[in-house]
């Protein structure tokens, strides 16, 4: 994943996601930034402010992450392929995953 500035529009850092990064959500007070990598089956957290990565956290399932969506009050981050894996953001860690029955690759968290 590459840090763009919005400012000058240039590269500002790279930051190692696993392969096959794809979607991304950010926490709704902008502090974390979540990116599913589907090729390495893991949701990277990532610091916005410092622009550095946490550690991956592994996402259950034969399929691999494709979508990610975090609740409104910014406590669960929901990662979806296959099974819909929460993730609990104060802590990044994997709950119990839950089968979807299908791809399910598109997440939305409604309240």
């Amino acid at each position: 994943m590459t840090v763009i500035s919005t400012v000058s529009g240039t590269a500002i850092k790279t930051i190692n996601v696993g392969r096959g990064a794809g979607a991304i959500a950010i926490t709704p007070d902008g502090k974390t930034a979540y990116v599913v990598s589907n090729g390495s089956g893991t949701v990277t957290p990532i610091r916005t402010a410092t622009h550095t990565a946490r550690k991956a956290v592994k996402v259950s399932g034969q399929l691999q992450p494709r979508g990610i969506a975090i609740t409104p009050d910014g406590t669960t981050a929901y990662a979806a392929g296959g099974v819909l894996t929460p993730i609990r953001t104060a802590t990044n860690t994997a709950l119990k995953a839950i089968q979807l029955g299908g791809w399910g690759i598109i997440v939305v968290v409604i309240r």
